[in-house]
């Protein structure tokens, strides 16, 4: 029995601490069995990352491009940003904020920024907050909020060819409702586009829908809304798209339509879908008929219009499936036909939030919002590749999600060192565990040693070297070692990037084993472990910091892996 406690024990803390690849058409993954978040922790960092799993791949599927998302909801315990690499390995990842969405790498008068909104997401299935950049070094550079003392929204901040700014408000605004049913004026939330001077702060237009809308044309049931405190969101503006003529492209959940606003005279122009389609269908409804749809954008040069078609919502979760769709547009015969769609394989139901983005291959990349999914399909419409980060067990729930998935390719250079974690397991063999949240251009990580804590850094000795092929990379020391090590990041060219702390062995403290944390699908047998194993491993440990003690002068013998 001791023999079966103190080499379970091992390996469970070496797998425990370990890089996990992700999980391949694991049922229970799907199920939910393991958790309704499955999660990766890191030895070098407190991130903790998601552990996916991958339905379907396909080499076609852009892998130079990395993968933009914000994951939130209740199974998540804290709203973050995050980059992950083609594999599902994480790169970057920010917490610290109330809640975060839409995050996007745009460019801005030449240099490329992170951009994200930040703030209070419990504002009636708006945002309350403001728009945040950070540039190549994770430093923020701009903080941005609406004009008016208005908040901004979440769903939308988008930066123009021209360096300006681009973002949905909400307001509250009194109205007649009683072409709704109601006997009298009610509050409504309005919905305004608003661009603005980065630089400069200044308002250079601003558009409301309730001053072009009639209330009526919405298809959202009014209910006990329209009522003082019940502020009734019949338009729910959530994406905007400006075009080289400098007009705007405006998505309405509740109106089911995408509008074509003149930028100068801010008249629409026409209206695509809804109550006042002005389009003729040439695909027998199916060019028009979306409904609750999200992020609509222009694309292929100006002459289609991709979006996210919801078609449900989750006052009617059952009524169709989630799409993407494709639209061509003929702005002088006005017809509209729909030439692609791009339907999950699992027929999901995305009753909130999704993203449609055309990459730069063709390619179309979904993110299906409230449901933990994101999905590439080719330019027509076949899947490539299909990945979960939650179980299809608990698709919309909302326990896991996040407002719109997007790739992008980027270049991150952290201004923070690597950060590193000295472990011993009972083998009597030190593990250092190194990773550098952000840093993109580390391609190789390089081991140094030394007897003396105030060597220069040219009399450092090279001790082992490893390939960067994950968020986290463990140099296995064997049973000796130097007193003092550290670990150099360095680029494809051979550049030094960044050098962590120095690492002291001969310090008491580097006998205990770093704090074991695992994936939550692995608490369950590993109480019942510990609970047959606790007072054996006391004798065990005693025991191996004793030959440790033995141990810690003998030359060094380095056998060198990678988790």
């Amino acid at each position: 029995m001791k023999v079966f406690c103190f080499y379970t024990l091992i390996l469970l803390i070496r797998y425990a601490h370990a890089d996990l690849e992700v999980y391949h058409n694991d049922p229970d993954f799907e199920a939910g069995n393991y958790g309704p978040y499955p999660i990766q922790t890191y030895n070098s960092t407190d991130i903790v990352s998601p552990h996916m799993n991958v339905l379907q791949w396909n080499s076609e599927c852009e892998e130079g491009l990395y993968t933009f998302l914000t994951p939130r909801g209740g199974a998540t315990h804290e709203a973050s940003a995050m980059i992950l690499d083609s594999n599902g390995n994480l790169v970057w990842k920010l917490q610290g904020y109330n809640q975060i969405y839409n995050l996007l790498v745009q460019d801005c008068k030449g240099e490329q920024y992170l951009t994200f909104w930040a703030g209070n997401d419990a504002v009636g299935g708006h945002g309350a907050g403001f728009y945040y950049m950070l540039d190549t070094s994770y430093t923020q550079v701009m903080k941005i909020g609406a004009v008016g003392g208005l908040d901004g929204d979440l769903h939308e901040f988008r930066i123009t060819e021209q360096g300006t700014a681009l973002f949905t408000v909400y307001e509250i605004v009194q109205v007649d409702l009683s072409t709704l049913g109601k006997s009298s004026f009610g509050p409504i939330w309005d919905c305004l586009v608003q661009e603005i001077d980065i630089v400069t702060g200044e308002l250079l237009f601003q558009w409301r829908a309730a001053d072009h809308f009639a209330i009526a044309d919405t298809y959202k049931e009014i209910g006990d809304h329209g009522e003082p405190g019940r502020d009734f969101d019949w338009f729910h503006m959530n994406s905007i798209d400006k075009d080289p003529r400098g007009n705007y492209l405006v998505s309405s959940r509740y109106l089911h339509a995408i509008t074509y606003i003149n930028g100068a005279t801010g008249d629409i122009i026409w209206t695509l879908g809804g109550k006042k389609n002005m389009f003729e269908d040439l695909s027998n409804g199916r060019a028009t008929g979306f409904a609750y749809q999200h992020d609509a954008r222009w694309s292929d040069n100006y002459t289609t219009i991709t979006l996210f078609n919801n078609a449900v919502d989750d006052e009617h979760p059952r009524i169709a499936v989630t799409r993407g769709m494709r639209i061509k547009i003929d702005q002088q015969y006005m017809t509209a036909e729909l030439v692609a769609d791009y339907v999950n394989p699992h027929k999901i139901r995305g009753i909130s939030q999704g993203s449609f983005q055309t990459l730069p291959s063709g390619n179309a990349f979904m993110g299906y919002g409230n449901t933990a999914a994101f999905t590439e399909y080719s330019h027509n419409g076949t899947v490539l590749c299909d990945t979960h980060y939650g179980p299809e067990s608990a698709f919309g729930a909302g326990q896991v999600q996040s407002y719109r998935i997007y790739k992008y390719e980027w270049h991150g250079w952290p201004t923070s060192d690597p950060d590193v974690a000295l472990v011993r397991d009972g083998f009597e063999r030190w593990n250092i565990f190194v990773s550098w949240n952000g840093a993109t251009e580390v391609t190789e990580w390089i081991l140094q040693g030394s007897e003396d804590p105030n060597v220069s850094d040219e009399d450092w000795d090279d001790l082992a070297s490893l390939e960067r092929v994950a968020f986290e990379t463990r140099f296995d020391l064997g049973g000796s070692y130097q007193s003092y090590m550290r670990v150099l990041g360095l680029d494809s060219s051979g550049r030094v990037l960044g050098v962590s702390e120095m690492l002291d062995i001969t310090q008491d403290e580097a006998w205990s084993l770093a704090p074991l944390r695992i994936e939550q699908s692995e608490t369950g047998w590993l109480n019942i472990l510990i609970g047959l194993c606790g007072l054996t491993g006391l004798g065990v440990g005693f025991r191996e910091a004793l030959a440790s003690w033995r141990s810690r002068r003998k030359p060094i013998r380095l056998g060198i892996g990678q988790a």
